[in-house]
């Protein structure tokens, strides 16, 4: 037994030096940290948002909001189930604008309750009113029912501008992941109904269900959200079809065909990310439709780092390249 014990551990820490080796030479300093020290469980994020309960707003705890902002729940139905989302509204106002975040998860992970740290430093930040969106993870029901509650959120929003003191003509939306991705879709929508935003910020955003079968990965999505945890996911949401010949609209905002008229967008994702490819390429086709978009890239960031390293200075130069882009559209 003690032989036993001993070669497994040597195994085990020969198998954490490689790994460890190999963040090395693809993960930038600031963000090393001791989960680099262990094989990236494949597939470890996705399995255990598809084994949680649902519906897993009724259980996660609600972060608490920075100083300076003061909050309120504000109660949506959609399809039938109330959902709780969260209203930040800053003590000083810096500008018009509104913003509608949406968190990230996979589709399949959280809730609105632990990005109010986030969403309510937002709000401070920029000095606008930021609704932070519930809405129902696909574990609980798959697409559309997601973006149908963002909507709604949205209809919310664009109808209280008189009542919280903002100009709905100036609502940007912003989203985590796949936050991002809905945040894309969410856009599209609301430019085919009538009622633009002003704005997207998509931060490394999950926009094409396609990625589930690249081979050209080039080491990308090592850590954190991986190739099977995309896969995983992105069936899960689409109820099997993940690169499908064809999707129904929105349901993977990179299928959209014609991307002119969007509202302008800046991108932020790091180039060891599993969705850079993705969302370099929706860039440059938003370039292409006329719309302008800002692509920021983050040198040697993994998916999420910025949750795990927010102090790091180049998650801070991440931050403020997006503040000051928000800032900015409510301007124009």
């Amino acid at each position: 037994m003690k032989k036993f014990l001993l070669v497994l551990g040597l195994a085990t820490a020969g198998h954490c030096a490689y790994w460890h080796r190999k963040a090395q030479k693809q993960v930038n300093p600031q963000f090393w940290g001791p989960r680099l020290y262990l094989a990236p469980l494949q597939g470890f994020y996705a399995s255990l948002g598809y084994l949680l309960p649902e519906p897993q707003r009724n259980y996660l705890r609600v972060a608490q909001p920075v100083a300076g902002v003061k909050v309120e729940r504000i109660e949506l139905s959609s399809a039938g189930v109330i959902l709780s989302s969260f209203l930040n509204l800053p003590a000083q106002r810096q500008s018009e604008g509104a913003v509608l975040f949406i968190h990230g998860g996979g589709h399949l992970l959280s809730s609105a309750g632990p990005a109010q740290t986030y969403a309510s430093a937002l709000a401070r930040d920029l000095g606008v009113p930021v609704l932070n969106v519930e809405y129902r993870n696909a574990g609980e029901a798959p697409f559309p029912a997601d973006l149908d509650d963002c909507y709604k959120a949205l209809q919310w929003l664009q109808a209280s501008g008189q009542k919280y003191g903002f100009d709905p003509s100036l609502i940007a939306v912003c989203g985590q992941s796949a936050g991002g991705g809905l945040a894309a879709s969410l856009a599209q929508r609301a430019l085919d109904a009538g009622n633009p935003l002003n704005f997207q910020a998509l931060i490394y955003p999950m926009l094409d269900d396609r990625t589930t079968d690249r081979s050209d990965r080039q080491g990308r999505g090592t850590y954190a959200w991986t190739p099977l945890d995309n896969k995983i996911a992105w069936n899960t949401y689409l109820g099997g079809q993940a690169g499908a010949p064809s999707l129904p609209a929105y349901a993977a905002p990179a299928r959209r065909q014609n991307l002119a008229g969007l509202p302008p967008a800046w991108i932020g994702v790091g180039d060891q990310d599993l969705f850079y490819p993705e969302g370099w390429d929706y860039h440059q086709r938003l370039l292409q439709a006329g719309v302008e978009s800002k692509f920021h890239q983050v040198q040697g960031m993994y998916h999420a780092a910025d949750m795990i390293f927010p102090e790091s200075q180049l998650i801070r130069d991440f931050y403020s390249s997006m503040l000051s882009a928000l800032r900015a559209s409510f301007e124009n």
